[in-house]
């Protein structure tokens, strides 16, 4: 994940380069640019979150035709991925901006780039398990097997999502 940042620095006109040699501006910039690949990476895993919670509402219109009693678990399900991307994608930059009172440490910003990177690492497991799922519900397999198969691994991102609401209001 460290090329998002590492596009973002490489992407900066040449006035930009020449303001970093000012006192001060320097650890100013590279916190905007850690701010910015931060966002780049919410963005990325709020997409892939609604990207999976779409597969799993085509699945459950599918189910529905046959069995709408199953369909509301999917239901549930749908409205947890959905929930959790906008979450994500609203969620506070963890960042104090160059006049602010309260500064943040470079440290901090990159924990909180690294603890991203992570969870965007865990959502790569929800697509397999819709797909199991996704299966569960043309064929005849277990569709409740298959609900359990997704749970955990939804469960697993929405807590680490809290720890990192957590870290952010910490550093506030």
């Amino acid at each position: 994940m460290d090329e998002i940042l590492e596009r973002v620095k490489a992407n900066r006109p040449a006035l930009e380069r020449w303001l970093r040699a000012l006192p001060g501006y320097a650890g100013y910039k590279e916190k905007e640019l850690r701010r910015d690949a931060d966002r780049l990476l919410r963005e990325t895993l709020s997409r892939r979150l609604r990207e999976t919670a779409d597969r799993l509402l085509r699945a459950q219109r599918r189910l529905a035709d046959r069995d709408l009693s199953q369909a509301e678990e999917l239901d549930r399900l749908v409205r947890r991925l959905q929930t959790l991307a906008d979450r994500v994608r609203t969620a506070s930059y963890g960042y104090a901006g160059f006049f602010d009172a309260l500064r943040i440490e470079e440290a901090e910003l990159e924990a909180l780039y690294r603890f991203d990177a992570e969870l965007l690492e865990r959502a790569e497991e929800l697509p397999q398990a819709v797909e199991a799922l996704e299966q569960a519900v043309e064929g005849s397999a277990d569709l409740s097997s298959a609900v359990q198969g997704l749970e955990p691994s939804l469960r697993a991102l929405e807590a680490a999502w809290d720890q990192r609401a957590e870290r952010v209001r910490a550093v506030r």
